[in-house]
């Protein structure tokens, strides 16, 4: 069975129909739901969701009607921690990194991330994000078989990214239709 990163944003873009991917979005989450395929996502996600859901509050509002900012955000935050077999991989323990003459202790996270970081250029969740896929592999012995994504900016690092966390990026549309989802 194969094993698959979520991104936030394709956990996201589940539950909004007029994404052009929400589809293939839907497909995978199910996907996992029922079992035909296994899915991870960090933590972090769960930040992710709740700080996106905040700033989108205008459009929420426009939509369901009176609900409070705080209500919105909760209430995506539990919808995506009861996606069923939806698996959050931690932070990972702490570990001393020696940085210039120091000693600092760091969630594993941090410190995959900082190895990531110079290497490619990307945003800090994006680099936080490949740090869990890599975590999952090294730490918790989860091979990710696709990093799936929808961001821009790892597309088009896709086969640097690729060699970094060993596992294919791909969007939605693209493993639905690799694994005929």
């Amino acid at each position: 069975m194969k094993l698959l990163y979520l991104d936030t944003n394709v956990i996201l873009t589940r539950y909004a129909p007029e994404e052009p991917q929400h589809e293939a979005a839907e497909k995978i989450v199910r996907g996992a739901e029922v079992r035909k395929l296994v899915a991870v996502t960090s933590v972090l996600t769960l930040l992710e969701v709740m700080s996106v859901t905040s700033r989108a509050y205008e459009k929420f509002v426009e939509i369901g009607g009176a609900m409070k900012r705080e209500d919105i955000a909760v209430a995506f935050l539990r919808r995506v921690a009861s996606i069923r077999n939806l698996n959050f991989i931690p932070t990972g323990g702490e570990i001393s990194m020696k940085i210039a003459e120091q000693y600092v202790k760091l969630p594993a996270i941090f410190v995959v991330a900082l190895e990531i970081a110079p290497k490619i250029g990307l945003k800090t969740l994006d680099d936080l994000h490949l740090a869990a896929s890599i975590i999952a592999s090294r730490i918790y012995g989860q091979k990710i078989d696709y990093f799936v994504t929808l961001d821009e900016e790892i597309l088009k690092y896709r086969r640097e990214v690729e060699a970094l966390i060993d596992a294919l990026v791909s969007t939605p549309a693209e493993v639905v239709e690799m694994e005929t989802l």
